[in-house]
């Protein structure tokens, strides 16, 4: 069900054929398994956050031996599997190699030191991504988190600076969109002595 919510958010963004959507919802299914997330309890939206760098090891690696194991099995089966995975992977490879020196000069702008990232925020009923963000933001108040993120158009800077992001500076992406990174410093509470780092 999750899987859906991001893909259908994201596919509402952008466009997308076919092999596209098939490599979103890969790499959906892999962040979920692999990033820490808060879900909405009407299950309708989801936010992830920095990854899970065991769990990513952990997903990683059962990957692997599952198609060792089903090629050992029936090596034509396990030959179609690897070369659906690589369809699958590799438009998102490819994407993520040729962002990286945009991606990187994000990075540099802000925040300095330890913060928890927001990867993303997806949701398919109105309402309920705020309430996400909205309980995000009292959890992160809660244990001293600061807060960041990347805001892809002027419409998302505005919205998440209603829950007390503000404005870092921007970077240009490849396919031409502009990235504005927004941290949100922890309020009215001490800052944790960072439970986790980006």
């Amino acid at each position: 069900q999750l899987v859906g919510v991001e893909t259908e958010a994201f596919a509402r963004r952008e466009r997308r054929n076919a092999i596209s959507k098939v490599a979103l919802m890969a790499g959906m299914l892999v962040a979920l398994g692999a990033f820490e997330r808060r879900v909405h309890s009407s299950g309708q939206a989801v936010c992830l956050l920095a990854p899970h760098w065991r769990r990513l090891a952990i997903f990683t690696a059962g990957g692997v031996v599952g198609v060792g194991i089903i090629g050992a099995l029936s090596p034509a089966l396990g030959g179609a599997l690897l070369a659906l995975t690589a369809l699958a992977f590799l438009p998102l490879a490819v994407r993520a190699a040729i962002a990286l020196p945009a991606t990187r000069r994000l990075h540099r702008i802000g925040p300095p030191g330890r913060h928890v990232y927001v990867h993303s925020v997806a949701s398919t009923r109105a309402g309920a991504g705020a309430e996400l963000l909205g309980s995000l933001a009292v959890e992160a108040d809660e244990k001293g988190w600061l807060l960041a993120l990347d805001a892809g158009n002027a419409s998302l800077e505005t919205y998440y600076s209603r829950f007390g992001f503000t404005r870092g500076g921007a970077v240009r992406m490849p396919d031409g969109r502009r990235q504005v990174r927004m941290w949100r410093p922890p309020q009215g509470q001490s800052q944790d002595r960072g439970r986790r780092r980006r």
